[in-house]
Formats: C-alpha cells, structure tokens, sequence
C-alpha cells in the first residue's frame, strides 16, 4: 500500500502517545499502529468470488443462482435433503446428494434455519413454523463491533474530499488507477490504524482505530467540501450480546435484528477509554501541523458521560456481525466444532455466525478461514463414508 503523509504521521503520533509501530498486524504481535493490509490484488479488493467461485464455475456439477431468495431448509426423517427457494417468481426445490451448506452470513443463516423450523420452539409456533428442532440458541448470542468516529478538518488540500471534489483530481485519480493501479482508488477505506490497549495491565489490545483521509456526516454520506479525515475507535472484545428473530413466516420480511449495543457496564468503559486514547493520539504533536479541529463531536464533549452519550447517540456498526448460530459443545450451541447443526444430519453452518465470539480484528480472513475448514470437514466426512456403511 502506498504511504501518505498523513498516516505517516499518525503512526508517528501513536509512538508519542506510547504505542508501538507495527507494520504487520498478523505478525508476532497484533498491537500497535501502521498501515492496514487489505485482502487485494494489483489495487483490486480480491473477493472469495474472485479467488474461489470464479474458478469453481468452470465445472459442470455447479449451478449458480442469482437473485435467488432461500425460503427453508428442508429436513426429513431429521436429516436436511435439500433447499426451497424462489427464483423468478417460481418456487423451486435442490435435493441433495450429499450435505446441505448454509453460508447466509450472521443475519441470513439464523433467520433461513429458524423458517425451516430449527430454532426457539415459541417463537416459531408464534408464526405458525412447525417446529422441527427446538433449538434457543438459533439467533442468540448475535455480536458486532460498535464504531464511534471523531471527524477532522485538516490543514491542507491533501484528503479523498479534496480528491472527489475536484474534477480534474477525480479524472487524476481514475487515470492513475486504469494505468498504474495505484492512488486513492486502490486504498481500503480504513487507510492506517491500529491495535491499542486502553489499560497497560491488558494482556493483548482492547481496541481498534481506523483512520479515513476522508470525512462525510454519516458512512456512505456526501464527503464535506473542506479537506477532512475520520479516526475511529471500535471495541475489539465485546460482552454484550444480541438477537436475531423473524418477524413472520414470509422469508423475504427483514427478521428483528437487537444488537444491544453497550449492555455492559464494561463495554461502556472501553468505548470512552478508547476514544479518550484516540484524542490523545490526534492531539499528539505529529499531527499537530495536519489537524486544524476537531468539528464532531468538538471539544466542548469532553467529559466521560458526554462521550458515553456521543457513542450512544452516534455510535455505528463496522459490519463484522457474529455469533448467531454460535459453536460449542453446551446446550445452548447452534453448531457442534465440525460445524454440524446439533440435532439435524447433513446440514452444517459455515460463515460469522459460528464463531462463538466475535474475532478481536476485521471479520473477513477469520470467515474465509471458516469456509476452509468446513471444506475440509465435508471433505474428511464424504471420505470416510464408505468405511461407515460398511461397519454399520
């Protein structure tokens, strides 16, 4: 990735407040501050479908349906033999030959096993969902990682804003990229960063900072008009826990999402420890001659209540939901540790929702481990099935 000088300095302000440089978060050690890696290729962000399905396409046993709605699992003599779907305006069925691989993500994979009648008993029974298996821990334990931004003017034209509000920059930006994929569009959002503990007696870091050369009011909002950056904190170990529910039997009605965000009076402490860390590193001297203010929230919240009410107010996802058909050997387990769904033969869960909790660092490599491993335990199983029939 290429440097900036404003994330050169920004890594030069988190040593004067004490924190390390690191120039491999998936090194030895994951504290400290540098430039964030990003799953790429030649200034592309290099997606699972590009690095698996593309290849995968070519062979004659794959069918790929798009804009296709999954509407249950479906489960006979207590084993998954197949998917119903509906596909331009048709309802279709898959039968399976061999396992049934639901990889619908954190919000998806709960709320498809709870319309096949895999979940908590009542809730089904209360949309009129025959109930298969009464599992309660079918959308429990739902967790995400909660982001607070401050935003930034900075000194001079060197942001994305002064790059996108331009038009001669943006011709720039996209000519340097077509020839060279180098420049702004071939950066991850999240520029540089970093891993911190806000208490020294932490054994590993509690927090995550990101920092943007760009600012807007809200993510995916206008960028401002003046030369403008974001930092942010996230915390990385949460405790509070939330909930996924449907709201109906009619698979294509958004289910009810509660994150319960700040549950706990330690995850309050570590947001405002985070932020109040984060203020020290901006306000650091490296930075001094790039921050002209900070215009939100602003220095008049200062106090640590009125940066728990800011976190409150404005508080965000960075979009790594997990934990929603959580793994586990207790009863409460949605998944056993080879992925299988507990109860129902020949169907297992592989994406986020599996972990048990959410990963201390950015979700995408932890669930693209998730699927390698799944694959080696269908893999594993398939092989070994020949032996158990002829035993049995």
């Amino acid at each position: 990735m290429e440097p900036h000088e404003i994330c050169d300095a920004f890594i030069r302000a988190a040593q004067e407040a004490g924190i390390p440089r690191n120039d491999d978060f998936n090194g030895a050690t994951q504290e400290g501050a540098g430039y964030f890696q990003a799953t790429m290729r030649n200034g592309r962000r290099w997606s699972t479908a590009r690095a698996y399905l593309a290849r995968a396409r070519r062979r004659e046993n794959l069918v790929v349906a798009t804009e296709a709605l999954t509407q249950r699992v479906l489960v006979e003599g207590g084993k998954a033999v197949g998917v119903e779907y509906r596909h331009q305006g048709r309802v279709m069925t898959a039968r399976a030959r061999g396992e049934v691989i639901l990889s619908a993500g954190a919000f998806g994979s709960p709320q498809i096993l709870q319309l096949s009648g895999i979940g908590p008993a009542a809730l089904l029974r209360q949309h009129g969902i025959a109930v298969v298996r009464d599992m309660p821990g079918v959308g429990a334990d739902l967790q995400d990682h909660l982001q607070a931004r401050f935003l930034y003017k900075v000194t001079r034209p060197i942001t994305l804003n002064d790059v996108v509000n331009r038009f001669d920059r943006k011709m720039l930006a996209g000519l340097r990229y077509l020839l060279f994929r180098k420049g702004p569009m071939a950066v991850s959002a999240g520029y540089a960063g970093g891993f911190f503990r806000t208490d020294p007696r932490l054994e590993s870091p509690d927090v995550q900072a990101h920092l943007l050369l760009f600012s807007a009011d809200k993510p995916g909002g206008n960028l401002h008009p003046w030369p403008g950056m974001t930092a942010s904190i996230c915390q990385l170990r949460p405790e509070s826990r939330g909930s996924l529910r449907i709201k109906s039997a009619d698979p294509a009605e958004m289910p009810e999402i509660r994150l319960n965000y700040l549950s706990t009076d330690g995850d309050k402490r570590t947001m405002v420890a985070g932020l109040q860390l984060l203020r020290r590193v901006m306000g650091s001297p490296a930075l001094k001659p790039y921050v002209e203010a900070e215009s939100d929230p602003g220095p008049s919240c200062a106090s640590d209540e009125d940066l728990l009410a800011f976190v409150r107010q404005r508080g965000t996802t960075i979009f790594h939901p997990t934990t929603s058909c959580r793994m586990g050997i207790d009863d409460g387990a949605v998944v056993d540790p080879t992925l299988q769904v507990k109860g129902i033969g020949r169907l297992r869960v592989a994406d986020a929702s599996v972990m048990p909790t959410v990963v201390s660092g950015n979700t995408n490599a932890a669930a693209i481990m998730i699927a390698e491993k799944a694959a080696d335990f269908i893999l594993k199983d398939a092989a070994d099935a020949p032996a158990r029939a002829s035993a049995a």
